[in-house]
């Protein structure tokens, strides 16, 4: 059963739970009943028939191409070793979304890949321990071991440049970068990037820190940067970020690593590259889940910071709702 709701930051639609805590949430007097799955995206999404999306999963590079040709979409390519927090930080952001946590800047708009989003976050949902669990996303596969898959959102920005922004992030397995810093021949699989709109490249604070590993990061990186350059051709004057990834492991510390590999970036002429500091998820009181990841999107598509309004839930309880993303939080 698919739900509209007259008030602007309800997610009924996404989770089928009333604002205002109406049960079941038929009974709201400020929602109704849909037929069609496509009502709940804005009016420029609808209409796009349901067979363009992988049920459960993602969207692959057909139906991303019979998209772009119909509107302008921005590709954001998320690019990292294994374990390095991808999957989480997309994860984190889509849950951000739904629950009104990047407003006002942006507001959540829907997404072609709901039924992705929600599978991801399948072991979180089920979780009834305390804390977080030890393992918050299973290991992402594609459908298609040849070809990356796209998740997708969509945000109404309220500052800036106003109006609807489609964005399809890459989720791909970490062996994808992994191969492409070991061996050339795999670069033909990263063309897309070519049409990409930023990129993303996690790398993990407690890695970069350890005295034992941080060398072989800082090393893996800079392979990584020319590769990207050199081999795969990738344009150098879109934005490029390194997304610091379990901060909440390290506290505020950025580790001195982080600078060297951003300079060589910018060497190698990555005029837009730069680092943000972020916690996908995190059971530590003093780093909330999501941090940074409004940076993030700041960092890509540049907008006045606007802090946003004391969430309603001051208690804490809920993960995705309980601080504010402004100013203050910049990583």
């Amino acid at each position: 059963m698919k739900y509209l709701c007259a008030q602007q930051d309800c997610t009924v639609a996404v989770t089928g739970k009333c604002l205002l805590s109406h049960v079941p949430a038929e009974t709201c007097p400020n929602i109704r009943i849909v037929d069609e799955a496509s009502q709940g995206l804005p009016e420029q999404a609808r209409g796009l028939q349901t067979a363009l999306v992988y049920p459960g999963n993602e969207l692959g590079f057909d139906q991303v191409s019979e998209i772009f040709a119909s509107r302008y979409g921005h590709l954001i390519a998320v690019l990292g070793a294994e374990a390095t927090g991808k999957t989480c930080l997309l994860c984190s952001l889509y849950l951000l979304a739904s629950c009104g946590d990047l407003r006002p800047t942006r507001l959540f708009a829907g997404s072609l890949t709901l039924p992705g989003f929600e599978s991801r976050l399948r072991l979180l949902r089920k979780w009834s321990g305390t804390g977080l669990p030890d393992k918050i996303v299973d290991r992402t596969t594609l459908l298609d071991p040849r070809q990356p898959g796209f998740l997708h959102l969509i945000f109404k920005e309220n500052s800036g440049n106003d109006g609807i922004r489609d964005l399809f992030f890459t989720d791909l397995p970490g062996e994808w970068t992994t191969n492409l810093v070991k061996r050339a021949a795999v670069a033909e699989r990263f063309r897309f990037l070519s049409r990409a709109d930023g990129v993303i490249i996690a790398v993990t604070a407690p890695q970069l820190l350890a005295p034992e590993s941080k060398n072989s990061q800082t090393q893996f990186a800079r392979l990584l940067l020319q590769r990207l350059r050199d081999t795969v051709a990738m344009p150098t004057d879109i934005p490029l970020i390194f997304a610091i990834t379990r901060c909440d492991m390290t506290g505020s510390v950025n580790p001195p690593a982080i600078y060297q590999i951003v300079d060589f970036a910018r060497e190698l002429g990555f005029s837009n590259a730069s680092h943000v500091p972020v916690a996908s998820f995190s059971d530590r009181p003093n780093v909330p889940s999501g941090m940074g990841l409004a940076s993030l999107l700041d960092a890509i598509f540049p907008t006045s910071l606007i802090v946003a309004p004391e969430c309603d839930s001051p208690d804490g309880t809920r993960m995705f709702n309980r601080f504010r993303f402004g100013a203050e939080v910049q990583g």
